[in-house]
């Protein structure tokens, strides 16, 4: 049943690996990114007095 369960999941959802998949390379380019904006503010305005 546990077998069963299992492959009625899966047919349900024919896409989901490529959902995961893709998730996880957006996760990944946005703290990338996220991380070289902060680094980009950081030296552009690091001339700035506060």
């Amino acid at each position: 049943a546990c077998e069963v369960s299992a492959f009625l999941m899966w047919a349900a959802e024919p896409h989901l690996e490529d959902r995961k998949k893709t998730g996880f390379r957006v996760l990944v380019f946005l703290l990338l990114f996220g991380a070289l904006v902060y680094l980009t503010k950081r030296k552009v305005w690091a001339d700035v007095a506060h």
